[in-house]
C-alpha cells in the first residue's frame, strides 16, 4: 500500500470526523433529556400554576419587570438573593416579557451542565462513569420538574455541575485559571443560594495536596477565594449606595436562621408572623417585628443580627430541642419525600406524562449513590471533592430550614455517586460477570420502583390553597371560593384559606356570611392579625361598632403598624362622630403610606366633617 501524500491528507481534513461511539451516545442522552422537558413543558403550560405564576416565581417576574423598567440599581438592601431576576431581566431585554423563553433557555442551560457532569463523571471513573451521570441527570424527574420553573433552582444546578467539574480539574492539573474559575462559580452560586458562603469555607481545603507547599496550597486556595470576591464585591457595592450598608448578598441570613430555630420550628418554613407568608410580607415582617421589640429604626445587617441573636438564645437555653431539630432537619434533608413549596412536585406528577414514567427520584439516586460508595470504598480518595461538596450543602442547608429545591443543588454530586454504580453495572455486563450484574441490574430496578411504592401523595391543602389565589387573581371567584373550601377540607386549620373564603363572601355583600369565616380564622390562630381586621370590618358593615372596635385594637396590639387595622379604625371613629381621633388615625396611616388614595380620599372627608358647618341665614319675610 502506498504513502498518503500530503494533497491526501489535507484533502481528507476537510471532512469533519465521524463522532465516536461515546460522542453518539452522549448525544443521545442529551438529546433525550431535551425530548423529556420538551414534551413535559407542553404538557403542563395551560396547568393554572404555569399559566399564572404565584409566590417565589411572580415576585421574580415582578422584579426583573422592575429592572427591564430602567430600575436596574433598586433602591433597598437586597433581601433575597438577587442573581436569577436580574437574569430573567437579560431573557425579557432580548426576547420580551415570554416565559416560555424563560423555560427553553433554563432547558438548554440544563443540558450545558449535564455535559458538564459527564466531564465531572469523566473525571473520576472514565466515560462510563461520565456517560452514566449524564443519563441520571437526564432522567431524574425532580430536574424535570425545576427546569419548567420560574425559579432559581434549574441555573443553580447547572453551575453546581460546572463548579464540580473545574474543581476536579482544577485540583488535577494545578491551573490558577481553573481556582479562579471555580470562585467565579462560587460567587454566582452564592448570589443565587446564599448558603454557599458557607460552602466556600468547605472547599477551601480542597487546595491542600498531601506532600505539596503550603504557599502552593495558600495561593490555590485565595484564587478561590479572589473569584467569590469579584463575583460578590459589585453587590457589596450596590447595597453601599442604597443602603448604606456593606454587605455581599442579602440581609435575609439571620432571619432565615430563627426560622429554621426557633420554639415553634418545624424543619420546613414558617413565616415569621402568622399568614404572613408572601415575598413582600417575608421582607418587611421581620423588619417591623425587630424594630417594634427593640423600639428603634434598625439598619439591614441589625436586623439580620437581631434574628440571628434571638435564635442562638433559644439554642442556648434549650439545646436538647436544638439538636433534636437539627437531627430531624438532618434526616428530613434524606428524606424521599419531596417537601413542597408554592408548587407540589406529586401535584404536578399527576398531570405530566413525562413524570408519570418510571424514571429516576431522589430515592432511587439516594440508594444508587449509597452501592456506588460501597463499590468505591478502596477509592474514596477520588471521590474528595464529591463529597465535601455534599456534606457542605448538606450542613448549609439543614442549619436554616428545608424545602426538597433547597437540597437540589446537592444532587449533582449525589449523582456522580450514582454514576459509579450504574457504570460497575455495565462493566459487569460486559465482563459477563453474571453474578454482579443480575446483582446490580436488581439494585437499579429498585431504585427506580421502590421511592414510587411509598406513593407520596400532593398535599391538597397546600394546592387548593394556590389555586384559589389563582383564580382569585383571575378574577373567577367561585372557583376560587371552591378551591379554599377543598384547601379547609384538607386541612381543617387552613386559616388563610379561611379568611380568603370570608374576604370572597364580603366583595359580594355577605357580610354575616362573611363574619362566620372571619371567625373560624381567628380562632384557628389567634396571632393572624389579618383574621382581627378583617373581623372588625365585617362588624362595621353589621353595625355593630363595639365588638368592631375590640377586634381593630385586638389587631393594632399584634401589629401598631397595620394600615388596614388603623384605616377602618379610622372609620370606626368617624361613625361614632369623633372626627379629631379619626384625622389623628388617619395622619398615622399617612405617615406609614404616603400617598396611599384610600387614606387621602378619607382624610379630605373628616376634613370636611370635622370643620364647622356656617349656619343658613334665615330668609327675610
Amino acid at each position: 500500500m502506498g504513502k498518503i501524500t500530503n494533497s491526501e491528507q489535507n484533502h481528507s481534513e476537510l471532512f469533519i470526523p465521524w463522532p465516536d461511539k461515546k460522542s453518539i451516545i452522549l448525544m443521545a442522552i442529551l438529546f433525550a433529556a431535551f425530548l423529556l422537558r420538551l414534551i413535559h413543558w407542553l404538557d403542563v403550560h395551560h396547568d393554572p400554576f404555569f399559566a399564572q405564576l404565584i409566590m417565589d416565581s411572580q415576585e421574580y417576574d415582578r422584579w426583573a419587570m422592575e429592572i427591564l423598567s430602567g430600575n436596574w440599581l433598586g433602591s433597598q438592601v437586597f433581601f433575597q438573593a438577587p442573581l436569577y431576576p436580574y437574569w430573567l431581566a437579560l431573557i425579557f431585554t432580548l426576547f420580551g416579557h415570554s416565559l416560555d423563553a424563560v423555560y427553553l433557555i433554563q432547558i438548554l442551560g440544563a443540558l450545558v451542565g449535564y455535559y458538564a457532569l459527564y466531564r465531572a463523571g469523566e473525571k473520576i471513573g472514565g466515560e462510563k462513569v461520565g456517560l452514566a451521570a449524564a443519563f441520571l441527570a437526564a432522567f431524574y424527574g425532580v430536574f424535570i420538574f425545576y427546569d419548567v420553573q420560574i425559579l432559581k433552582e434549574s441555573l443553580a444546578v447547572t453551575l453546581v455541575c460546572w463548579l464540580l467539574w473545574v474543581l476536579l480539574e482544577a485540583r488535577q492539573k494545578e491551573s490558577a485559571i481553573l481556582w479562579l474559575t471555580a470562585g467565579w462559580l462560587s460567587g454566582l452560586l452564592c448570589l443565587l443560594r446564599e448558603n454557599m458562603l458557607i460552602v466556600v469555607l468547605f472547599l477551601l481545603p480542597l487546595a491542600y495536596r498531601k506532600g505539596g507547599k503550603l504557599l502552593l496550597t495558600l495561593k490555590k486556595s485565595s484564587l478561590l477565594l479572589l473569584g467569590v470576591i469579584m463575583v460578590l464585591l459589585p453587590v457589596a457595592w450596590r447595597n453601599w449606595i442604597v443602603g448604606d450598608v456593606f454587605l455581599p448578598t442579602t440581609f435575609q441570613g439571620g432571619v432565615n436562621f430563627y426560622i429554621g430555630n426557633n420554639p415553634h420550628a418545624t424543619g420546613t418554613y414558617q413565616p415569621i408572623v402568622p399568614g404572613k407568608e408572601i415575598p413582600y410580607y417575608e421582607r418587611t415582617e421581620p423588619i417591623r417585628v425587630a424594630e417594634q421589640e427593640m423600639g428603634r429604626y434598625l439598619s439591614p445587617a441589625e436586623v439580620s443580627n437581631f434574628w440571628l441573636k434571638k435564635a442562638l438564645a433559644w439554642a442556648k437555653a434549650n439545646p436538647l430541642d436544638f439538636v433534636r431539630l437539627q437531627f430531624k432537619k438532618f434526616l428530613m434533608f434524606w428524606s424521599w419525600y419531596e417537601w413542597p413549596d408554592a408548587v407540589d412536585y406529586y401535584y404536578v406528577k399527576k398531570n405530566s406524562l413525562i413524570l408519570k414514567l418510571p424514571i429516576f427520584e431522589f430515592g432511587g439516586i439516594f440508594l444508587l449513590a449509597l452501592i456506588g460508595l460501597w463499590l468505591w470504598r478502596k477509592r474514596l480518595k477520588k471521590l474528595l471533592v464529591i463529597g465535601l461538596f455534599l456534606c457542605a450543602w448538606m450542613v448549609s442547608t439543614i442549619i436554616f430550614f428545608l424545602f426538597s429545591r433547597y437540597r437540589l443543588p446537592a444532587v449533582p454530586a449525589l449523582i456522580l455517586l450514582a454514576s459509579l454504580a450504574l457504570a460497575s453495572l455495565g462493566e459487569a455486563w460486559e465482563k459477563r460477570n453474571w453474578k454482579k450484574a443480575l446483582f446490580l441490574t436488581g439494585l437499579v430496578f429498585l431504585s427506580l420502583f421502590a421511592p414510587r411504592s411509598l406513593g407520596y401523595q400532593p398535599r391538597m391543602d397546600l394546592v387548593h390553597y394556590n389555586l384559589g389565589l389563582v383564580f382569585e387573581r383571575l378574577g373567577q371567584l367561585d372557583k376560587a371560593a371552591s378551591h379554599y373550601q377543598q384547601a379547609i377540607a384538607s386541612n381543617s386549620n387552613d386559616f388563610l384559606s379561611m379568611i380568603n373564603l370570608g374576604n370572597i363572601l364580603a366583595r359580594r355583600n355577605n357580610w354575616s356570611a362573611a363574619l362566620e369565616w372571619y371567625q373560624k380564622a381567628a380562632a384557628t390562630e389567634p396571632r393572624a392579625e389579618g383574621a382581627q381586621v378583617n373581623l372588625g370590618r365585617a362588624y362595621i358593615m353589621l353595625g355593630n361598632l363595639e365588638k368592631a372596635e375590640i377586634h381593630l385594637r385586638k389587631a393594632l396590639k399584634i401589629n401598631p403598624q397595620n394600615i388596614e387595622a388603623l384605616q377602618n379604625l379610622t372609620v370606626l371613629l368617624a361613625k361614632k362622630g369623633l372626627f379629631q381621633e379619626a384625622l389623628k388615625t388617619n395622619q398615622q396611616v399617612i405617615q406609614l403610606a404616603p400617598g396611599w388614595p384610600p387614606a387621602l380620599r378619607l382624610r379630605a372627608k373628616l376634613l370636611k366633617l370635622a370643620s364647622p358647618q356656617p349656619k343658613e341665614k334665615s330668609r327675610k319675610k
